[in-house]
């Protein structure tokens, strides 16, 4: 398997901002101008190079481009959740195949949309988005990356802080290479993608969703909602 991650230690305002837009050392905001492809490309450099924080940096912000073109009319966090709850099957195929996650919930300190205020993976991933570009508001009491390591488990939760394996940003990359919407981005012909025995060539999988899912459904792998029981106790709605 192939897996990515990034970060950046820049400061950017709390609320909505520009999802083109990034925020130098200096406080000064300027245009991003990095496609999808350069994203996912970095990405993967920064994977290669065990360089976990990097990477993951670069897979949120290819999901973000990938979502604001796929939802246009929508805000960029509205844009973001939807394209990870549309292709949630996608992220965990990736991800974290034997885990749930259409029922799984997170007690975290992150805001929800949904009715119970009770965070899902969406929820989650948009935070550690926004924390990795230096809204650490977004996560009050921290995330912290945590290598790809055999036996590592995925998400580690204590008194609100999360330790989010590396292996995450592979679920991000997949949404965003296999989403429609990035037919055309381009790519160096050596960087892939791994899936059990099926290795993606990025270069040619650009926008192939639905072949994506054809592939992975057929394996048949049993999967169980997360259970974080004790952490819901202290647990608390974020407004």
């Amino acid at each position: 398997m192939f897996w990515t991650i990034c970060a950046s230690n820049s400061r950017a305002p709390a609320r909505r901002r520009d999802p083109l837009l990034e925020v130098t050392a200096a406080g000064v905001g300027r245009v991003r101008s990095v496609s999808v492809g350069e994203d996912v490309r970095s990405s993967l450099d920064h994977w290669s190079a065990g360089e976990w924080r990097q990477s993951l940096w670069h897979a949120t912000a290819a999901l973000e481009q990938t979502a604001v073109k796929r939802y246009p009319t929508l805000t960029p966090e509205e844009a973001f959740k939807e394209t990870i709850r549309a292709d949630v099957d996608v992220f965990g195929a990736m991800a974290g195949p034997d885990i749930d996650f259409e029922e799984s919930r997170f007690p975290l300190p992150v805001g929800s949309d949904l009715s119970d205020q009770r965070p899902d993976i969406a929820d989650v991933l948009y935070g550690v988005h926004r924390y990795l570009h230096g809204e650490e508001s977004a996560m009050p009491a921290g995330c912290e990356v945590v290598p790809h390591v055999e036996g590592e488990p995925l998400f580690n939760i204590a008194s609100g802080r999360l330790w989010l394996r590396a292996s995450a940003a592979l679920g991000l990359l997949a949404v965003s290479v296999f989403s429609p919407v990035n037919k055309g981005e381009q790519i160096p012909g050596s960087y892939h993608l791994g899936w059990q025995q099926h290795i993606f060539h990025v270069v040619g999988w650009w926008g192939w969703r639905d072949h994506f899912r054809e592939i992975v459904t057929n394996a048949d792998v049993p999967r169980v909602a997360l259970d974080f029981s004790p952490e819901w106790d202290s647990w608390r709605p974020v407004g």
